[in-house]
């Protein structure tokens, strides 16, 4: 997945379920260089991603804690997706819309 920008490109090695066995990368492009070299990279370490939010999770149950990820997460996540729905049929940029 790459993601472009004003200042540059981000690419994200496997954007979705990262593997249980290696880490995951992500490459940052400023675009100072027509051939990559300033291209810098970023690892993050091998996680089983399911299992910590799962852990999260229920520590927050048994604790009686806040949940780690607010609802309120969810409910913008959709909003930024249906914008993108809107921007595929309208060509353009869309805004968010909350509420």
């Amino acid at each position: 997945m790459q993601i472009f920008g004003t200042q540059g490109r981000i690419e994200v090695e496997i954007p979705f379920n990262a593997p249980a066995d290696r880490p995951t990368r992500i490459f940052i492009d400023k675009g100072s260089d027509l051939f990559g070299a300033s291209i810098e990279s970023r690892e993050f370490p091998t996680c089983d991603q399911y299992t910590i939010q799962a852990d999260l999770f229920s520590q927050a149950i048994l604790q009686d804690l806040e949940p780690p990820i607010p609802l309120e997460d969810a409910v913008h996540n959709m909003a930024a997706l249906d914008a993108i729905f809107r921007s595929t049929q309208s060509g353009a940029w869309e805004i968010p819309q909350i509420g």
